[in-house]
């Protein structure tokens, strides 16, 4: 759910949506009490300094666990010393300074990237306290950002992750123009996607374009990761890009023309190496393709949901649906 922050009305708004996916993830009263004051603060300090932002808030899994993630992104002049910001009783505006220091105490996740006349990136998850024994555990860091075009409440982009066998599967989807339609064809190929028996993604491929065919089809990448391989393979069909960064290179992933449920035409895996260093970055036409990590000094320890966030904000068409997902191999990775 994403709450556009432009004046402290939407403050209630930002609340309200966190109090139904909070429901949703089975957190207590008291967790849901710790999510509505991280939500006002995040959206609090949007408008404190930054005038207008914006707020998401998402259901997550951590291998079977549930709980509720909170973005927080804005433009404004950024954080000069984010160790003093992070201190109670630090203000830059003459309040009482415990805004950023309470979500860091509330939450069961946190983290946080600003960059001087950039803007800030807040990260906050909260997690239920009852958790369920999961037996696969996911072996990668995952987040993402899903948006649809301003002014449609479906989106029709889609994603989404999981594991089979000794590999991580991954998927985004881009369903043809914007609205219901392509909303369906989204939906289908996540559900085709998550109901497939094979790890092969040339065969989900395929098995996605079979079940298109009754919608208006769409756009498609899948990656399947090997970590103690250190190997990644990619097939794509249409306009998603894809890429593997790391501090020293950045390398596309390049999809072959088509529509996934019309016209496939060639189905072919590429495959590349994979290393602890590595970041995936997936995203679809969305997104401007001018975007670089290298601008962003440090961003390389942070948690994928915040770059991914960085991305949507400064990159963004704001002309169509947009997701970006972003992944890394990390210990006790979180699965949106």
């Amino acid at each position: 759910m994403l709450t556009r922050i432009n004046d402290s009305t939407n403050a209630g708004e930002a609340r309200r949506q966190a109090a139904v996916v909070g429901e949703e993830a089975q957190l207590s009263e008291s967790e849901r009490g710790a999510l509505a004051i991280v939500v006002t603060e995040i959206t609090t300090n949007v408008l404190k300094h930054a005038g207008t932002g914006i707020v998401m808030i998402d259901s997550v899994t951590q291998n079977g666990h549930r709980g509720v993630r909170v973005l927080g992104l804005d433009h404004g002049h950024g954080i000069g010393d984010l160790a003093a910001a992070l201190r109670d009783g630090f203000s830059s505006s003459g309040t009482a300074g415990n805004g950023l220091g309470a979500i860091r105490r509330l939450s069961s996740e946190f983290d946080i990237y600003s960059m001087p006349e950039r803007g800030t990136a807040v990260l906050s998850e909260i997690w239920a306290r009852e958790r369920k024994v999961h037996d696969g555990v996911f072996p990668l860091q995952v987040g993402v950002v899903c948006a649809p075009i301003r002014g449609e409440d479906l989106c029709g982009d889609g994603w989404s992750i999981k594991k089979a066998g000794d590999s991580a599967l991954l998927m985004v989807v881009d369903g043809l123009g914007h609205g219901s339609g392509a909303a369906e064809a989204a939906r289908t190929a996540e559900t085709v996607f998550r109901r497939s028996k094979t790890a092969s993604i040339s065969e989900i491929l395929q098995e996605t374009h079979d079940a298109l065919k009754a919608t208006r089809g769409a756009a498609l990448a899948l990656v399947s990761v090997e970590s103690e391989s250190e190997r990644l393979s990619f097939a794509g069909v249409g306009n998603i890009g894809a890429s593997i960064v790391t501090p020293d290179s950045s390398r596309g992933m390049v999809s072959h023309h088509g529509i996934v449920g019309h016209h496939l035409g060639k189905i072919q895996e590429f495959r590349f190496p994979w290393s602890a260093q590595s970041v995936l970055v997936m995203h679809s036409d969305g997104l401007k393709t001018n975007w670089s990590l290298e601008s962003y000094p440090g961003i390389w320890h942070k948690h994928p949901a915040l770059i991914a966030g960085v991305l949507y904000r400064d990159f963004t068409r704001d002309r169509d649906d947009v997701t970006v997902l972003v992944a890394k191999t990390a210990a006790g990775a979180l699965q949106p």
